[in-house]
Parts: C-alpha cells; structure tokens; sequence
C-alpha cells in the first residue's frame, strides 16, 4: 500500500519554492537542497508514514491498516498499544528504505524531524516508568453510566463553557470510568497524551499535547489553549496531564531506543503536530477566519474558522483549538460515511462479483452513479444523525426508496449516489448550523480528504451547498499539514503561520450547476425529516442505534 520504490516522487499541493522560498537563495540551492522530514499518521483505520522533501514531494510511503479490539465491557474499544507501535515501527522503515534505499532520492541523514496526525478523542494512560497500562481510540463509549454522574452533578453545561463539548467523548468521563471500574489501572496512572502523542512519545521519550488534539479531550480551556485546571481538579487527573506545545513546536529528539527501532538517526527533532482534521486544514489552507472546511473521510468534519473561542449555545456544535495559534473552530461531525461507502463496495458490488476489490470498486461505483440524476431516483440514505453533541446518537443505516417496480433505476447507481448525498446533505446541515451561531455566511469553502478525489463527489457537495467550492490538488492535506509542522522543527520557518503563509497552494474550483442546486434545495429537506424519523424509532426501540455517546441517553441531555 506505499509507494513503490521505483516510482517518481508525487507532487501534490507546492510549488517547488514553497517550503523554503526565503531559505533557497538561487535555482541551484533549489535543485540541490535535500532536507526532508518524515510524518505519521495515526488514522482511524490504519497508520501511515510518509518522507517528504521541502517542496512537497512523497518521496516514500508506506500505511498498514489496523482495527480494535471489543472490550469485554458494553460500547467498549480497546487500542493495542503494542501492535499500534509495531505497524507504525514498520511504516517508518518501509517509508525511509523507499526514500533513501538504493533507487530513493535522498540520504537518511536528510530526514530533519518527524512529526504527526492522528484522530482525535483517543487517548492512552501510562504508569510511572512511561508503559502503556490502557488505551482506547475515538469512538469508545463505554463511560455511559460516569457521563449521566457528571451530568448529574451539573458539569454538562459547566464544561461546556469551558472546553466547548459535551460529555459524548469526553476523557473526563472515561477517567472516571477508569477511576470506578478499574482501580488497579487508576493506582497506576502517572501520565496520560493523546494518541498522536503516543507515538510522539514512543519516538521521544517526552510527555506532550497540542492544543488541537488536546482540545478534543473536552478537558481544555478554550481560551488558555491549555488544559482546564478546573475541569481536571474535577475528575482528579490533574497529576497525568501532559505539558503542552503547540503545534510546530520542537518537543526533543530521537532516543536511542527509538532510533534503533525506527531506522531514524540519532539528532532527528521530534515536532509537535496536531489532530487530523486541523492539521488537514492547514494542508488545505483553511486557516483564515470566517473560512469553511470539510474534511471528507471515514467521518466528515465541517468546521468553520475563528479568532476566539466561539460557543454554539445549543449545545449541539462542538468548539476546539485550531492548529494554527489564535485560531479556532467551530465543528459538526458527520459519522461513518467512510463505512457507509464501504458497505456498498464490499458488502454489495464486491459480494456479487469478487473482481471488484480496494482497488476498482470505487472507481466503477462513481463511475455508475455518475448517471443517476440528483436525489438518486428517490432512492435516500441514512447512517449520521446531524451533530448534536449534547445527545449524540445515531440510528442503524438504512435505505429508503427502493422500488421492486423500478428496480434498474433504483438499483446499485442509484444507492451509491444516495451515499454519496447522504455525506454531502451532512455537510450542508452542519455548515448552515455553523453560519447560524457565527450570524453570518461564510468567506470561502474548502473540500478535502479522501472524498475530494471525485470529481462527481465535489460536485455534489458544491450543488448540496450552493457554493463555489475549492479543492486542493491532491488527496493529502492531513499529512501535508503534518510536514509543515515538521519543517517549522527542522528550522525551515520561524512558525506554523510562517509556513502557511509561504506555502503555494494550488486548488481547483467546484461551481454549483444552477439546475442541480434547485433540485437540492427541494431535496436536502426531505432528507432532513427522513432523518429525523429515522432517530426517533430508534428512540422509541422500533430499530436499533448504530452508536450512542456516552451521556446521550441521560434525562439532561435532552434538555
């Protein structure tokens, strides 16, 4: 799954002179100059890593996918802290003997820093000698019994106002589920980070959080961009909470252990990087004010920008710390679209005819759905509720629409055009959600991620929301942003803005077909009710939920 050894290196987003315009004085420096730096990412479904050189070229990838453990505890998912290590151990070798093996490009002593992405909410405990004890990834949700405790005991709203989400995925209630269910573990504790920051740790031996990741904790203050001494007096964790840097930040270098293990040389930086979704948008140059992304993938993450901490007062959006200092968003979360399109790929088109695989699927479903006219032949799909964070549940997916009398018409085109829809009328819900708190539209909208790949995808999502829509050139943008961090530790630039500033990023514009909008905008309501209807029989236990966070259940969370 990397790139081959032998293959030319891909430019995705920068102009040659991009990361380091006022370093490289003349062409020669230009052609000449090796620096390069290595980034993770720690995704939801696998871990990846990459070299990069300072002119946004792959020199080297690698990505091994990874999946959960189901607990022995209802709604829990345990991360194996030592398998997760062992793929990533393996990525960063793959990658380096690709950039720097006998046909790569470069020496392994030009790799400068490494620093990464990873999903958020996640986090890891260790004891006092830096082992790992427990671990869990974003969508745990066993702590439903400790979130209605801290609901109960008024902290919903009071924590709301200070870290700017609700209890769903909240740390503080899984520590305290630790605390309850499991004493030994607590006793143990001496040190908690993020999962990005996991790896960064295992790399350098140096406890840390970002502001970005740090923030989807729910145990932040907003405004400080470091952890809430209130909140964490609360839950009585005060005492595991890592120092904080923010992202670009040099946290130290390479252990010895770590560098023996990796194949990375000793000196290399060790850099702060930062939550995907954020870093995604520094790839993407998301970073202004007022501006929209969305970050297509397993989930779909609308966030708009701002320069202070902006509070949804219904409690539906949730508010974290940008990348970027001094920015914030303002986000709703889209669940499971990734899964939802790998239901039709594997469990329907691949089930009937084995040939198609990862690597044909999507392209022949996009492909057939391109004919389907908008609305999909009134055929609708449904998996992610809207974003209300402070009871966030999601029904079973399901379809409507299906005609036994219609069958070619609402036949597997049409349902695959019904997911692709269902991501993009998500994107618009949240989106209008977002504009509604702020008061007023947004400057710019930005689509990245996996999902920007499609041409018919972007335009959908451009004819869902009505908007000019910018698409950077090329599927990268999470581990781009990650390697501007890593460079702003390699001394390529004073800051992240530094970066940011002098990067040439290059887009394609998405226009909205005039035609389509009108059918959308007639559509993206019937959507939204189907929807609705869709929750409350799973409220009222006529279907099963697909997931419910922690506390949704909760008398108070309904209020």
């Amino acid at each position: 799954m990397g790139l081959r050894a032998d293959a030319q290196p891909r430019c995705l987003y920068l102009h040659p002179s991009a990361i380091s315009r006022r370093l490289l004085e003349d062409e020669e420096d230009i052609m000449t100059s090796q620096t390069a730096v290595l980034t993770i990412d720690v995704g939801s479904g696998s871990v990846r890593a990459i070299v990069w050189n300072r002119w946004g070229q792959i020199l080297g990838m690698s990505q091994h996918e990874w999946t959960y453990a189901l607990s022995d505890v209802p709604g829990g998912l345990d991360f194996d802290t030592a398998a997760g290590w062992a793929a990533t151990v393996t990525c960063i070798r793959e990658a380096i003997e690709r950039a720097c093996g006998e046909d790569g490009s470069i020496d392994r002593e030009n790799i400068k820093a490494v620093s990464a992405a990873s999903m958020r909410e996640g986090f890891v405990l260790y004891d006092d000698v830096g082992k790992e004890i427990w671990a869990i990834p974003n969508v745990d949700a066993r702590a439903q019994e400790e979130a209605a405790e801290l609901l109960e005991e008024g902290h919903g709203p009071e924590f709301f106002r200070i870290a700017g989400d609700w209890t769903s995925l909240a740390a503080s209630a899984r520590l305290r589920w630790v605390q309850k269910k499991r004493p030994d573990l607590w006793a143990k504790a001496a040190h908690m980070t993020m999962l990005g920051d996991w790896v960064l740790y295992r790399l350098s031996g140096v406890f840390t959080a970002d502001p970005s990741l740090g923030s989807s904790s729910a145990m932040f203050d907003l405004r400080e961009r470091t952890w809430s001494k209130h909140i964490a007096q609360v839950i009585g964790a005060k005492h595991i909470l890592p120092q904080v840097r923010e992202s670009g930040t040099v946290i130290g270098e390479i252990t010895a252990a770590a560098a023996s293990e990796t194949g990375l040389l000793p000196g290399t930086v060790i850099v702060a990087g930062g939550a995907d979704n954020m870093l995604g948008m520094v790839g993407a140059r998301a970073v202004e004010t007022n501006q929209i992304g969305i970050a297509g993938g397993t989930y779909w993450l609308t966030a708009g920008i701002t320069d202070r901490p902006v509070l949804d007062d219904a409690m539906e959006l949730r508010s974290l710390c940008h990348a970027i200092p001094g920015k914030w968003i303002l986000e709703g979360c889209g669940f499971a679209h990734g899964f939802s399109t790998r239901i039709v790929r594997d469990g329907l088109l691949r089930e009937a005819n084995p040939a198609f695989d990862e690597s044909n699927g999507y392209e022949y479903l996009t492909k057939i759905a391109r004919d389907c006219p908008p609305g999909a032949n009134g055929v609708f799909y449904f998996a992610s509720n809207v974003m209300n964070t402070k009871s966030w549940k999601h029904p079973v997916p399901s379809i409507v629409g299906l005609d036994p009398f219609r069958v070619e018409e609402t036949g597997l085109p049409s349902i695959y055009r019904a997911v692709m829809e269902e991501a993009a009328y998500g994107a618009r819900a949240h989106r209008d959600m977002i504009e509604h708190v702020w008061g007023h539209g947004a400057s710019e909208t930005i689509f990245f991620g996996g999902p920007s790949r499609s041409e018919l995808w972007c335009q959908i999502v451009a004819d869902v929301l009505g908007v000019d829509l910018k698409v950077p050139r090329g599927p990268e943008a999470t581990a781009l942003g990650s390697a501007l961090c890593a460079f702003v530790g390699a001394g390529e630039f004073a800051s992240l803005d530094d970066a940011v500033a002098e990067a040439s990023y290059r887009h394609r514009t998405f226009h909205p077909i005039p035609e389509n909008v009108t059918a959308y905008e007639r559509l993206y309501p019937q959507w939204r009710a189907l929807n609705d209807h869709m929750l409350e029989a799973s409220d009222k236990g006529l279907a099963p939920y697909m997931w419910v966070g922690a506390g949704a259940a909760s008398p108070l969370s309904q209020r």
